[in-house]
C-alpha cells in the first residue's frame, strides 16, 4: 500500500517555501548576531483574554478544516485546537485524550477502546463512542481522496460500539500497543454524521472553535469555554497563512503577528532584530532528522555496498555547518530521533578510501544517480547539492533533480529516482518504519527487518517490542537505506510575551496552541 501524499507530508514535517533573504531584519533595528535561541520550555503562564496572532506555512487554496485532509503546517496547527485527538504523544509514548485506554486482546488481533465521558461538542451535544465509530468509518471511506493509512492496521468497517463509552476494534494485523498507533496517526474525533467541513460544520471538541476561515489567508478561532480539559487562554486565536519563510519572519518584525513558526536558520544567525523579540528553539529533544531515502529497487542502491559507501562519503559536520548554520548536530543515519526506542549509536566517521573501494567492488562508478529534492524543508535543496559534490569524491555521478513543491511526491517520479530528500521528527518507530515499508521506493526488503517489524508491532510485551526495534535498527545501520546526516533545530520567532506554545508528538513545526497566549 502506497503512502498517501498527506501521510508523506506529515511524516516529513512539511515546510513549504525557500529560505528568504534577511534584508528586512537589518531594517527593523539592531540585531544580535550569534545570540543563542531561547528554548521554548513553556514555563510562563499566559494571561486570560486578548488576541494571539500566529503565522504558519500555508498550503494556499488546498487548506482545509477537515482534520484528515489538510497538508500544510497551518492545517495541522489549526485543526489540532479545533478537534481533539484520541491519544497524543509525549516522548514517543501515548497520552490519553478523548480516549482513556486501548487494551489489546490476548491475541493482539483486536482491542477495546474506552472513550472519555462528559465531553461536549462545540454545539453542546455529548461526545460518545458512536462519534468515534463514525470517525473510523470516515477515515476508511473509499471515496476519500486519501483514505487513512490506519486502514493498513485496523478493520475500520468492522468496528463495534459496545456502549456509549466503549468500542471493540478488530485489527488486520496484531497490534501490541494500539494506543501508540492511534496516537502516531493523530486520529482526531469528528461528530457522528459529519461529511463536510465548512465554517459552519467543522464542529469539534477542542479548546477553540471556528469563527472565520479563508483558505490560504487566515483563520479566526474563538475560545470554547466548555472544553473538557482546560479552556484556552486567549479570547481569539488568529492563524495567518504564508508560504515564504521570509514573509513569515517579516509578519512578526512588522507587528502583524506575535509568533512565526519554522523560520529560516539565517534569521537565527542574524538575530532577533529587536529587544521585544526572541528567536526560539523547540529544544534538542525535538530536532528533526534530515537525510535521504535510497531506492533499493534499482541500481546502484540495490547493492548494500553502495549504500554504505554513500554514508561513508558524507562530511556530516560540513553539512550541519553549511545547511543548518550550526543549529543542529550530526545524524547517525537513523530516523526517529527523540522517540522511544531510538538507537543513539555513534554516526559513521567519514572514510573516503573505504567508500571508494566499495563503489569499485560494486562496479557502480559509471551509474548515473538522480537524487530528487524540493524545498519542503529549508535546506533540502542545499543539502542535496552539497551531498552530490561529496559523492563525486568517491566516484559516484550524482544529478540533483530539483523540482517544485507541488510535484515532489509524484509516485512515478519517486519510483524512477535513485534517492530523495526526506526528514522526520520524533515519529514513533512502529509508524515510521511501517510507512517506509508501505512504499516500494522507500522500502528495504530484508527478512530480518520484516521479522523485527512484525514483533515490534504485534507483541504484547513491551520488552520484546523494545528488543525488536533494536534489532530493526541494527539492520538499518548495517545495510539499511536511510541516510540521516543531520538533526536540525526547529526555530521560531516570537514576541517575548508569547507563552504556552507546546510541542506534541515531535511535531515542532506545527506546535499545539491550545494553551498559548500572552504572558
Amino acid at each position: 500500500m502506497w503512502l498517501s501524499r498527506r501521510d508523506l507530508l506529515r511524516t516529513a514535517g512539511l515546510a513549504l517555501g525557500v529560505a528568504g533573504a534577511t534584508s528586512v531584519l537589518g531594517a527593523c533595528g539592531a540585531s544580535t548576531p550569534g545570540a543563542a535561541p531561547v528554548e521554548n520550555a513553556g514555563t510562563r503562564t499566559p494571561k486570560q483574554g486578548g488576541r494571539l496572532r500566529t503565522v504558519f506555512t500555508g498550503g494556499g487554496a488546498a487548506e482545509s478544516l477537515d482534520p484528515f485532509t489538510g497538508q500544510a503546517p497551518i492545517d495541522f496547527a489549526r485543526n489540532d485546537v479545533i478537534f481533539d485527538s484520541l491519544f497524543t504523544l509525549d516522548g514517543g509514548k501515548p497520552v490519553p485524550r478523548l480516549a482513556v485506554s486501548a487494551e489489546a486482546a490476548a491475541d493482539a488481533k483486536s482491542f477495546t477502546l474506552k472513550v472519555r465521558d462528559g465531553v461536549k461538542w462545540h454545539d453542546g451535544s455529548p461526545f460518545t463512542a458512536e462519534d468515534v465509530a463514525h470517525t473510523f468509518r470516515y477515515l476508511g471511506a473509499p471515496e476519500r481522496p486519501f483514505p487513512s493509512e490506519l486502514a493498513m492496521y485496523v478493520n475500520l468497517a468492522g468496528i463495534e460500539v459496545v456502549d456509549p463509552t466503549t468500542l471493540r476494534v478488530p485489527t488486520l494485523q496484531p497490534l501490541g500497543d494500539p494506543a501508540l498507533v492511534l496516537a502516531a496517526f493523530a486520529v482526531k474525533a469528528i461528530k457522528n454524521g459529519t461529511q463536510s467541513f465548512t465554517q459552519q460544520t467543522a464542529i469539534g471538541t477542542g479548546p477553540y472553535r471556528v469563527e472565520a476561515f479563508e483558505a490560504g489567508r487566515e483563520a479566526t478561532l474563538t475560545r470554547f469555554d466548555g472544553h473538557w480539559d482546560k479552556a484556552g487562554y486567549v479570547d481569539e486565536l488568529v492563524l495567518l497563512s504564508l508560504t515564504d519563510p521570509q514573509a513569515k519572519t517579516n509578519a512578526v518584525l512588522t507587528g502583524q503577528a506575535d509568533y512565526a513558526a519554522d523560520i529560516p536558520f539565517t534569521t537565527a544567525k542574524t538575530g532577533a532584530a529587536s529587544a521585544d523579540l526572541e528567536v526560539r528553539t523547540a529544544g534538542e529533544r525535538n530536532r528533526v532528522g534530515f537525510g535521504f531515502v535510497l531506492n533499493t529497487t534499482i541500481a546502484p542502491f540495490n547493492d548494500p555496498r553502495v549504500r554504505r559507501a554513500f554514508r561513508l562519503a558524507l562530511d556530516r559536520k560540513a553539512l550541519v555547518d553549511s545547511v543548518f548554520l550550526g543549529y543542529g548536530t550530526v545524524g547517525n543515519d537513523l530516523f526517529g530521533y527523540g522517540t522511544t526506542d531510538f538507537s543513539s549509536r555513534e554516526p559513521l566517521a567519514r572514510d573516503l578510501d573505504e567508500a571508494r573501494k566499495l563503489v569499485q567492488a560494486a562496479n557502480a562508478g559509471g551509474t548515473p544517480i538522480v537524487i530528487r529534492s524540493a524545498e519542503y524543508e529549508i535546506g533540502f535543496n542545499a543539502s542535496t547539492q552539497l551531498v552530490a559534490e561529496q559523492l563525486k569524491e568517491i566516484g559516484l555521478t550524482v544529478k540533483p533533480d530539483i523540482v517544485g513543491v507541488a510535484e515532489f511526491y509524484d509516485p512515478s517520479a519517486i519510483s524512477a529516482a535513485n534517492a530523495m530528500t526526506f526528514s522526520v521528527g520524533a515519529l514513533p518507530l512502529p509508524v515510521l518504519y511501517a510507512r517506509l515499508a508501505s512504499n516500494p521506493a522507500f522500502a528495504l526488503v530484508d527478512n530480518d527487518l520484516s521479522a523485527a517489524m512484525a514483533t515490534g508491532l504485534g507483541s504484547l510485551d513491551a520488552a520484546a517490542r523494545g528488543k525488536a526495534w533494536t534489532q530493526l535498527q541494527d539492520v538499518m545501520s548495517d545495510r539499511g537505506n536511510t541516510v540521516v546526516w543531520g538533526l536540525a533545530d526547529t526555530l521560531s520567532l516570537a514576541r517575548k510575551e508569547v507563552a504556552g506554545i507546546e510541542v506534541r508528538g515531535g511535531m515542532a513545526k506545527y506546535p499545539y496552541l491550545g494553551h498559548a497566549g500572552l504572558a
